[in-house]
């Protein structure tokens, strides 16, 4: 099935109002998506930090044990941070894809059109560039995770 048919087949179960209502909805949960990004990446960074003070405080004057719990708790929340940032950008992605679906007959193709006016560069380094923070967040995620792996191999 072409692309264009599914979204004829789509379109037809947003007919009249239904669809703008169905736009609306569809921008006000991408938002709650997002905001719901956030606000777990803080929920999972202040257990990720209180497991590093914990595990450096530890240090030489706790048994074995107590230093291995933290690790493997530091890598268990980075590693369910590395997830939950996975999950929370494919419905984020789904969220996208019905506002592209439903905008152009009713605002135009506003949030699938990036207007560019110049080209950004990586080495302009006082200059803006398009990355992603949600990337980098999965990015940081991983490597934190991959630390707390380090650590935990270390302890052992």
């Amino acid at each position: 099935m072409s692309d264009q048919m599914q979204r004829t087949d789509y379109l037809k179960e947003f007919s009249g109002d239904r669809q703008k209502e169905a736009l609306k909805q569809a921008l006000d949960i991408r938002k709650f998506e997002i905001d719901l990004y956030w606000k777990r990446a803080a929920y999972f960074w202040t257990f990720i930090a209180a497991a590093f003070a914990a595990y450096f405080t530890l240090q030489g004057r706790a048994e074995f044990a107590s230093i291995y719990v933290v690790t493997c708790l530091g890598f268990l929340f980075s590693l369910a941070w590395y997830f939950v940032n996975r999950g929370s950008g494919a419905w984020q992605r789904n969220w996208e894809t019905h506002v592209d679906l439903l905008e152009d007959e009713i605002m135009g193709p506003l949030y699938k059109t990036t207007l560019n006016r110049r080209t950004y560069k990586f080495h302009h380094i006082a200059e803006p560039f398009s990355f992603s923070p949600s990337r980098i967040n999965n990015i940081l995620a991983l490597s934190v995770a991959t630390v707390w792996l380090f650590l935990m191999v270390r302890t052992l």
